[in-house]
């Protein structure tokens, strides 16, 4: 097929065998379309590519506009001299900015060479042929460009189709498309979750063959790729896919052990059907998916029997929380991000008994602070939830929460470094050196302010002291 069109002063013929070439029209943000015209109006073919594309024909808002054109690196950054920077020229991307500093990636038709580590290619060779650059994506729904000037989309794989069927199918080859990046694998996992489309057979059977490749991969890109998993529509399914896979194993092998091991209460299931329940109920928050689906991984350690023969798990929390900081830290998550989930994991089997006083209440946030209190509560009605729990003293977290907002509004909730005095003022007052005398006055101050927030001034707490000499 050939399609000769005069613009801007250029005749431009394209020799294109696409299996389509289907009219639409997608709404390309002004800054995007100018680039890509004028690249047309300086002889050179441009598409908008990728998951742009996708996300327009699905509804969605695209994330990010990129570009691949005929045109080499140099030649973009000549025609967009001032704008353009070269954040991966060696790999043919130059970012060209607009005037609102909007940021495309124009990227030159690429073929690859082999991927001889099963990350990123050995070669990368410039091409003029946008085919070719389609021939190197990971999918055929990523495998669809847009010609701006046409308005049409260009479709070499039924990219289209399978956007219709919701389908991730790999183009050409999934063996060899696992073999040219391994993170693909995941890759696909995670687009089924965000999309809520099935993985072609041969694609998933590609997965399952090539899962081991997967340790080729960098924490931090696999990190990524969970992180979207986690927080989009399906993440059950997908944690649950990439179990089936194997994939798995190789990034969070602290969960194998929970996939046989009992939830607890009859019918509960296992802790990973239990693990992966939780993880969808609670909030598509990546502190709180996290939490949820790591909460329980202390349970097959700890399987035991009490008095009656009732199945329980003494300590699960504690050794979950240890096991589930090794796992964040090996995947290379933000130490605070690793602080605040193991926190949720150590404090996840809390109760909240009703008859509980203000100064408990009281103490709970002094020590957790009120954001863990807010965490924990929705953790935990996500855990009842999922066991089909009954009433009991800690099944209303709504309520559990009502009463803390309630003992806040009537008083600060504190801690030692917000009392009206300090270590100086008990060493004088006492007469005592520092140490753990300090600290233990200190201690019992707080205890006092913690059951009425009123005593916290100096005149009230120095004689409080007072009272403690030779105590």
């Amino acid at each position: 097929m050939q399609l000769t069109e005069e613009r801007h002063g250029h005749a431009r013929t394209m020799d294109l065998n696409f299996e389509r070439i289907v009219n639409m029209n997608i709404e390309v943000p002004r800054h995007v379309a100018r680039i890509a015209r004028e690249l047309e109006a300086r002889g050179h073919h441009a598409y908008v590519v990728g998951g742009a594309v996708r996300d327009s024909l699905l509804g969605r808002t695209p994330k990010d506009w990129d570009i691949c054109t005929s045109a080499t690196p140099d030649e973009v950054e000549d025609i967009f001299r001032g704008s353009a920077v070269p954040t991966g020229k060696r790999y043919g991307t130059v970012t060209v900015l607009s005037a609102d500093r909007d940021a495309v990636e124009v990227t030159t038709f690429r073929k690859d060479g082999t991927y001889s580590d099963g990350r990123r290619p050995d070669v990368v060779v410039f091409s003029s042929d946008v085919r070719d650059d389609l021939a190197r994506r990971d999918f055929t729904i990523n495998a669809l460009a847009y010609d701006v000037l046409q308005g049409a989309v260009l479709d070499c794989y039924n990219g289209l189709g399978d956007l219709k069927a919701q389908v991730i199918r790999a183009v050409g080859d999934p063996c060899a498309r696992f073999r040219e990046d391994s993170l693909r694998m995941l890759r696909a996992v995670r687009l089924g979750a965000e999309l809520g489309f099935a993985i072609a057979s041969g694609t998933l059977a590609a997965i399952e063959s090539n899962h081991e490749a997967i340790t080729r991969i960098s924490w931090e890109r696999i990190r990524e790729e969970l992180s979207a998993m986690l927080i989009s529509p399906r993440a059950g399914d997908s944690i649950r896919i990439a179990e089936e896979t194997g994939l798995l194993q190789h990034i969070i092998p602290e969960l194998q052990a929970c996939i046989a091991a009992p939830a607890g209460p009859p019918g509960a299931g296992t802790v990973f059907d239990h693990s992966l329940k939780v993880t969808d109920i609670v909030e598509p928050v990546l502190h709180l998916r996290l939490a949820a689906l790591l909460h329980d991984i202390g349970k097959p350690a700890t399987l035991g029997r009490d008095a009656s023969g009732a199945t329980r798990f003494f300590g699960h929390e504690k050794v979950g929380a240890a096991l589930a900081r090794q796992a964040l830290e090996r995947l290379r998550y933000a130490g605070e991000l690793v602080r605040r989930v193991t926190l949720l994991i150590e404090r996840h089997m809390f109760t909240c008994d009703p008859a509980t006083k203000d100064k408990g209440i009281r103490r709970i946030v002094a020590t957790l602070g009120i954001d863990v209190i807010r965490d924990l509560a929705k953790l935990r009605e996500a855990d009842r939830t999922a066991l089909g729990a009954g009433p009991g003293p800690d099944s209303n977290m709504a309520a559990f929460l009502a009463r803390v907002e309630d003992v806040m509004s009537r008083g600060p909730v504190l801690s030692v470094r917000d009392l009206a005095v300090n270590g100086n003022d008990v060493m004088e007052a006492l007469g005592v050196p520092e140490g753990p005398q300090v600290g233990k006055a200190l201690s019992r101050l707080l205890d006092a302010v913690l059951e009425d927030p009123e005593l916290n001034s100096r005149e009230r707490l120095l004689p409080l002291l007072q009272d403690m000499k030779g105590t």
